[in-house]
Formats: structure tokens, C-alpha cells, sequence
């Protein structure tokens, strides 16, 4: 009997030891993580005498379950009751990175599983005598926030350009990129579930900025109809953050804005000018050039007022046919019921010319194209 319970007690000194030192690791289940925090750990020494210890670190990805980096630490003095460390007390600190992304300030997203292991370096042969393992995840301090088109915006173009702000901080990105999803909301469905369910009316991936402009290869979006968007962040082949899923709608075209598409060209002439319209100042111009001009000065003047400078602007040409526009409202400060003359004058000193007074034209919200 008393073999039987010596030998228990034999059998039970290696788990007494082990449980004379805990260690529990203060780190928060989610967030953003510096490299030094790994080291914000509370040690409780259970027996009467004081330990020289050193601590190991093992970080695995959680989902791969590779060993990314590994830590051993300086020497510790642990004496009986509790110790608060960081990473401060416990250097210098050596480092061993498997992936070069991780030797950064800050870990990047991802989730881990840490294990420490206490060593007691005064032991003839030094062995763990606390174990402790951890799982946590690493987010972005803030996600992507999208900036234009605003949030339940009316725009006119219907290839509009998407613009969002990055997620912070950007140093914990090794590989950011973006994809970006448009999805058109049907009637009775919210926003999210139509970025949920419906099918894109326009999507892209691995966007390198944060920006997108709406391609015109695409069928240009309606008029009318309210559309979707959000975009994801991803850090490498890793999902990083969303955004919120904001909404817009395309305006109906403006009726001004169509007048002045539809307007002719007015031809340029060397004998006989032709004579049109500029509505709302915007002065359209055909001219054929036959030279091998690549450049040329528009002079444009009042007809009537002789002694008055005409107002020059350059526009770049090729050969053939040049249709030209121009905004010369405020460089003219034009007025309707005023005649005036463009002329062109080329490397032939040929002189091209038209005549064409202003005309405005007002939407029933007095806006200016």
C-alpha cells in the first residue's frame, strides 16, 4: 500500500511543477494588433521561490494552420505571486519570420492561433512549465468607406465613377486590393439584398486603387431605376473588409443637355461663312483641315464692334474633318442678339471662317450645361 502511494506520488510531481507557474494572455479576440502586444501576458508564479524564466511563442495561421512566425524571449525574473509583463520586460526578444509580411509593426488580417510555452532557464534541463494557446483575429482599424456617387444620389452621366476611401491602417495591408459590385434593386428588395441575390450589372476585381470608372463597353445604366453598390477589400487572397452598401439613381437626361448634343456643327468657310447657333455658349465648329496643321488659333469677335480684341483660344487638329467645341460663354461674356465671327488661320494663311449668335436655353431647374 504505501509503494502504491509513493508511487502516485511520483506520478504526480511533473503535473505539480507544471502547475506552479499559469500564464494567461491578455490580447483582444478581434482587432488591430501591433507585433508587441503578443507579449501582454499575466504570469502567476504559485510557489514560495522566485523563477528565471523565459517564455516561447508560436503563432499559426488558424486556417492553414502554418507557423508564421516564432519569438523566444530574454530572461525573466518571476517572483511568488503575480506579474504583469509587456514586451519591454521581457528583451531583447528574437524573431524568426516564415513569411516576410509579418516581420511589419503591425500583424497583417488574418486569423491566429498563439501558444506560449514558460521555460524555467535555472533548471538543469529546461522544459515548459506553463503552456497557454490564444485564437484571434485581425481587423482593419476601419473599413473601406465609399465617397461618390453619394448615398441615395440622383447623378446625370450614366457611366458614373465610383470613388472610396482605403481601410486604415494601411500598413497592416501587405497586398490590398478591391472588388467592386453594381446590382440593380428591384422593386421591394433592399439594398442588401440586392447585392446579395441579383445579378451584377457590373463587377470587378482586384482593383489595385480606389477608384472605378464605369466602363462604356457596358450597357449605360437606366434612367430611373435605383442601383447598388458596395465595395470589398481583400488583403492577398484573404477577405479584409466591406464597405455599407450605399444606392443612386440615373436623372433623366437634361432637356438643355440634349439640345445642345443635337445641334449642328456649323462648317467653316472661306468664302461665304455659314451662320448657326451657340446655345448657351457652346460653340460647335466643323472645320476641315488640309494642311499638316496639329494646331491651330480660334480668333472669335463681334462682328460689329471693330475695335474690340477677339478673344484666341488654341485647340489641337488632324488632318480631314475637326469637329470642334468650345464653351466661349464666359470668355466672350456673350450675349444673345449678338453677331459673331470664329476665324481659323492656318500654316497657308488661308483664313476659315463662321458666324453664329448665343442662345439660351433654361431646364425647369435654371441649370447651366
Amino acid at each position: 500500500m504505501i509503494k502504491n502511494i509513493f508511487g502516485v506520488c511520483l506520478l504526480a510531481l511533473p503535473l505539480l511543477g507544471k502547475a506552479q507557474v499559469n500564464v494567461n494572455v491578455q490580447m483582444p479576440p478581434a482587432g488591430l494588433l501591433q507585433k508587441e502586444m503578443l507579449w501582454n501576458l499575466v504570469l502567476v508564479n504559485n510557489g514560495s521561490d522566485a523563477l528565471d524564466v523565459t517564455m516561447q511563442l508560436n503563432l499559426q495561421d488558424a486556417a492553414t494552420g502554418q507557423v508564421v512566425l516564432t519569438a523566444t524571449t530574454g530572461n525573466l525574473l518571476l517572483a511568488k505571486g503575480v506579474k504583469m509583463i509587456k514586451a519591454g520586460d521581457i528583451q531583447p526578444v528574437s524573431y524568426t519570420y516564415n513569411l516576410p509580411d509579418f516581420a511589419r509593426s503591425y500583424l497583417p488580417m488574418g486569423s491566429y492561433v498563439a501558444c506560449y510555452q514558460v521555460i524555467n532557464a535555472g533548471a538543469r534541463k529546461e522544459s515548459p512549465i506553463a503552456e497557454d494557446c490564444i485564437r484571434f483575429n485581425v481587423d482593419p482599424l476601419s473599413p473601406p468607406v465609399l465617397s461618390s456617387p453619394a448615398d441615395k444620389s440622383v447623378i446625370e452621366t450614366p457611366y458614373p465613377q465610383f470613388t472610396w476611401m482605403p481601410p486604415t491602417p494601411f500598413d497592416m495591408f501587405t497586398s490590398l486590393s478591391y472588388d467592386l459590385l453594381i446590382t440593380e434593386v428591384s422593386e421591394g428588395q433592399s439594398s442588401s439584398e440586392a447585392i446579395q441575390y441579383n445579378t451584377p450589372v457590373y463587377a470587378k476585381s482586384n482593383l489595385s486603387q480606389p477608384y472605378e470608372a464605369y466602363a462604356t463597353s457596358f450597357t449605360k445604366l437606366d434612367t430611373g431605376k435605383l442601383y447598388a453598390w458596395q465595395v470589398v477589400a481583400t488583403n492577398g487572397l484573404n477577405y479584409a473588409a466591406k464597405t455599407e452598401i450605399w444606392t443612386f439613381k440615373i436623372a433623366p437626361p437634361s432637356w438643355v443637355k440634349q439640345l445642345i448634343e443635337q445641334t449642328p456643327y456649323i462648317k467653316m468657310k472661306r468664302d461665304n461663312p455659314e451662320k448657326g447657333i451657340a446655345p448657351n455658349g457652346i460653340l460647335k465648329m466643323s472645320y476641315t483641315n488640309e494642311t499638316t496643321d496639329t494646331l491651330v488659333k480660334v480668333r472669335v469677335k463681334e462682328v460689329s464692334a471693330v475695335n474690340k480684341e477677339a478673344v484666341v483660344f488654341e485647340v489641337k487638329i488632324n488632318r480631314g474633318e475637326n469637329l470642334l467645341q468650345k464653351d466661349v460663354q464666359k470668355l466672350l461674356q456673350a450675349r444673345e442678339g449678338i453677331l459673331y465671327e470664329a476665324t481659323i488661320s492656318n500654316s497657308r494663311s488661308e483664313v476659315w471662317r463662321m458666324l453664329f449668335e448665343v442662345k439660351e436655353y433654361k431646364d425647369k431647374k435654371t441649370e447651366r450645361n
